[in-house]
């Protein structure tokens, strides 16, 4: 049985560039150390994109949003431009990270409903 070609790590580095439009730093740096894991990002992120139900721009959407939510720099700035180059306005982007703020900041009472509790039954005894 003949082994099936490598993928060249640095095609793959040169397609995310090309998506990006500039250097995926840390694919790059990743790639230095596990090599290996360059062509897995790329068919997470291929499959993601194939999945049908969701359209791109929304997917765009949601990663812009999560990366803000979880306070990732570099990805938040990535993704917008990833998106943005792939249409999504600025607009859009804009409500994206509105929303994210909103949902983030929402989750303050959820965290906090037994300290809440504790203290609204407090006042009844």
């Amino acid at each position: 049985m003949e082994k099936p070609a490598s993928i060249n790590i640095e095609q793959i580095l040169k397609a995310m560039e090309a998506n990006l439009g500039e250097e995926p730093k840390p694919m790059v740096l990743m790639s230095k150390l596990v090599p290996e894991w360059i062509p897995r990002q790329a068919q997470e992120r291929k499959f993601c994109f194939d999945l049908p139900h969701i359209p791109d721009k929304y997917k765009h959407l949601i990663m812009i949003a999560a990366a803000a939510a979880v306070n990732s720099h570099l990805c938040t700035e990535t993704f917008i431009k990833i998106a943005h180059r792939s249409g999504v306005t600025k607009e859009e982007i804009g409500e994206a990270l509105l929303l994210a703020r909103f949902a983030l900041a929402s989750t303050i009472f959820a965290t906090a409903v037994e300290g809440m509790e504790y203290l609204v039954n407090e006042g009844e005894k």
